[in-house]
């Protein structure tokens, strides 16, 4: 299908440090603030949609989480008290037109900004690093001679529902009370039975208090708009409590501008025990308190986004990796502890924020079972078992330690999950490693158990258990990885030991899995094979494919065979379907992926994770023009579905693209997915080249001719790398400092900066 040429340009452009918002997108465009990654104490995440509103939720130390606030229930509004105008300084979702608007979309905050009656309002959204509140100041410059009398609304639906620490649901049953000794409100849930003292959320403000209420109701009319509250016909605060399942936060502040002049009013949400401990924290929050948090989180967005920076002569390319990608990979931690989830960042974010992504590793690791399994997720816990959960552990230490120079990580204690045992990290990926080479089926391949990385392939009656080619390449690609630390580290039985496994594992898929032209993708216990070209539909899978090159498994020309296949059935000129053709009816062998859109998601939709995996085994294969073209695809902002079709931020990763005809390119959702981390992996370490290895930088890049010259900026252990690549047509060359190497592999790390030039 033909999508029409446009630009993320009709929408706003990028500058050093933020992504500028200057017309209304074709879709709600979101930021993510978080609190730092915090295993030991409650960690805030909250999503600033550029009409302000998103929700908040905190999670703590065991994984028990509370939703503050949800999807279209916070705003705030200014109302000239004079002329009775009501407007949003994001210019939604009060009707009243505002002009000059923009958003700015910075890593450590959200901007909004606009004009309406004479007075230009700010609004500004953060979470600070080291409190788990999410703080809007709203600052308010008088354009006129004259003085202006301004209310200005803060107005926030309290959820306080949530998930225990074993992911369990949590009801409501709220009360909300109006306390001026707060300048707020504080609301409770008072249902019985709940898992902590801590289900109580409070808005409160800074500036000058006029009066509360704790109820929707009292600030929207009988419609429940939000877009036309009772404060557009006069209305003010009134003091009145709220019971119920809409208890809400509204604050009204009331300031006198003088002319030419500008006041400011500040809000502040968050989680609370009880009245007393908001008592105690308001008496360290001041304007200049917040303003000092705001420009702390900054210092630390800034520090992590120049642990890389690249120059590829695209705006939007450049934008997101010199400025968002960090933010997003670290965000992603904060958004879900599932096991597969963060463990992919963590190999990823090493580049970034090594000392992050290890603590982050060894908290998922302490979720593993003694018997080398792990639950789905960890924080909060989901004991379903996906097979493939142990085959990350495989692949995340040796990345980690390649990333470090640091072998000290294997004498790491960690405790097992539910157990009294604790073991080195070493022992962790050995029982991994070993559950997974045992826990087979019939074919003597991994036993799926639930489902594996594609959640929609989930075991069903009518087919019964369930092997996955998927997870067992994994396993040879993790027993590659394993064999290799092992020899390193001095282990030469386990060294031993994982590369006979890995080369039985080899051979058994190349027997049992190909199916004359490619790789089959699930073996069920009836017979039947998802994946093989014997099948109606889901004949064949993109991840068996691209995993078999990572993996090793396939070789020469069996592996640029199948990739061509996937060139043929998989690619299209938005990214790379999934499996292909669609399911279009359900299939009980196939289970829930069968019963979902034909072309959506995993159901032959454009799945831009396992876009990112074929992008590194394209790059492994030398397909230069190919990885190319899967990472503009992939990455928003392709010619050949612009911004203005996907709908996608231009400064963030999304999830996928469907297929569907009717919504053809529009994209999943941004930020929350593993996209992130592979597509950074593809860029930094493939296409461009400075991929970490255990004897320092290796420089080999893969770089399509459609880029004649690409810069990298690349801090690896302490040492900075300033690499230029040139096409140049002819022969393969690296000085460094303007020597001549021999190797591609650069000398040991020494703590400077260094010129590295690349000819290709």
């Amino acid at each position: 299908m033909q999508i029409s040429m446009s630009s993320h340009s009709i929408y706003g452009l990028f500058d050093e440090s933020s992504f500028i918002l200057t017309s209304e997108p074709p879709r709600k465009w979101w930021n993510l603030h978080c609190t730092a990654i915090n295993n030991d104490g409650p960690e805030m995440y909250a999503e600033v949609a550029h009409i302000n509103d998103g929700p908040t939720r905190i999670r703590d130390a065991d994984g028990t989480t509370v939703q503050l606030v949800g999807y279209d229930q916070k705003y705030h509004y200014l109302r000239d008290d004079v002329s009775g105008t009501v407007f949003c300084p994001a210019g939604s979702p009060a009707p009243t037109p505002v002009q000059d608007r923009t958003v700015r979309f910075h890593r450590e905050k959200t901007v909004m900004q606009s004009s309406c009656v004479g007075l230009r309002a700010t609004q500004r959204v953060f979470v600070p690093q080291h409190h788990p509140v999410e703080c809007t100041t709203l600052t308010i410059e008088n354009l006129t001679g004259e003085a202006r009398l301004v209310s200005v609304f803060s107005y926030a639906m309290f959820q306080l529902t949530g998930k225990d620490r074993e992911g369990r649901g949590i009801g409501k049953e709220n009360f909300c009370e109006v306390h001026p000794e707060i300048m707020g409100v504080l609301c409770a849930n008072r249902l019985p039975g709940l898992p902590t003292n801590r289900f109580k959320g409070y808005l409160i403000t800074l500036a000058d208090f006029v009066n509360a209420n704790g109820y929707r109701d009292h600030f929207t009319r009988a419609e429940y708009a939000v877009g036309t509250p009772k404060i557009i016909e006069g209305w003010n605060c009134d003091g009145r409590p709220g019971y119920g399942p809409d208890c809400a936060g509204i604050i009204q502040v009331r300031l006198v501008i003088p002319p030419h002049g500008a006041a400011r009013a500040d809000f502040v949400l968050g989680q609370t025990a009880d009245l007393a401990e908001i008592v105690e924290f308001r008496k360290q929050l001041s304007p200049e308190v917040l303003d000092r948090w705001c420009e702390e989180a900054a210092a630390v967005e800034a520090k992590r986004a120049e642990s890389f920076r690249v120059d590829l002569g695209n705006e939007i390319y450049n934008g997101i990796f010199n400025i968002f990608i960090k933010k997003q990979l670290t965000n992603y931690l904060i958004n879900k502890s599932g096991f597969r989830d963060n463990l992919q960042t963590d190999i990823a974010l090493a580049l970034a924020d090594y000392p992050a992504a290890e603590s982050n590793f060894v908290r998922a690791l302490a979720s593993q079972y003694a018997n080398g399994s792990v639950p789905h997720g960890f924080r909060p816990l989901n004991r379903l078992q996906y097979s493939d959960k142990p085959a990350w552990i495989l692949q995340t230490l040796p990345a980690l330690i390649k990333e470090s120079g640091n072998f000290d990580l294997l004498k790491v204690e960690v405790p097992y999950f539910e157990s009294n045992e604790r073991a080195p990290v070493w022992d962790h990926a050995l029982r991994a490693m070993r559950f997974l080479a045992n826990d087979l089926g019939k074919n003597g391949l991994c036993d799926q158990h639930h489902a594996d990385w594609n959640d929609g392939l989930e075991a069903t009656k009518e087919a019964g258990a369930r092997e996955s080619v998927f997870v067992t390449m994994q396993l040879a690609y993790g027993l590659r990885e394993m064999a290799e630390l092992a020899r390193r580290s001095g282990d030469n039985l386990v060294a031993k030991e994982a590369a006979a496994l890995y080369q039985t594992f080899k051979d058994r898929i190349n027997d049992v899995c190909w199916d004359g032209e490619w790789f089959t993708r699930t073996h069920c216990g009836d017979g039947y094979i998802i994946g093989s070209k014997d099948c109606q539909y889901g004949r064949i899978f993109l991840n068996t494919q691209s995993w078999a090159v990572l993996s090793g498994v396939a070789e020469g020309e069996r592996a640029r065979a199948i990739m061509r296949k996937v060139d043929e059935l998989l690619e299209t000129d938005i990214g790379y379907r999934i499996c292909f053709p669609p399911y279009t009816e359900y299939d009980p062998r196939v289970g829930r992926m069968s019963q979902s859109m034909p072309g959506a998601n995993e159901n032959g939709g454009c799945y831009n994770h396992a876009g990112g995996f074929k992008g590194v085994a394209d790059c492994l294969l030398g397909r230069s023009e190919q990885a190319w073209r899967t990472f503009t695809k992939i990455t928003p902002g392709s010619p050949e579905n612009p911004v203005s079709n996907s709908g996608a931020e231009p400064f963030s990763y999304v999830n996928s693209y469907s297929s569907v005809p009717y919504i053809y390119g529009q994209s999943g959702y941004a930020w929350r997915t593993g996209t992130a981390g592979w597509m950074t992996q593809l860029l930094i370490e493939y296409i461009l080249g400075a991929r970490r290895h255990y004897d320092g930088l290796l420089i080999d890049p893969c770089l399509s001719q459609a880029i004649p010259r690409a810069t990298l900026t690349r801090t690896f252990r302490g040492t900075r790398y300033d690499i230029e690549i040139v096409q140049t047509g002819g022969s393969r060359g690296i000085t460094l400092d303007g020597q001549k190497q021999e190797s591609n592999l650069l000398p040991p790390p020494d703590g400077r900066s260094h010129t590295v030039s690349v000819t290709v």
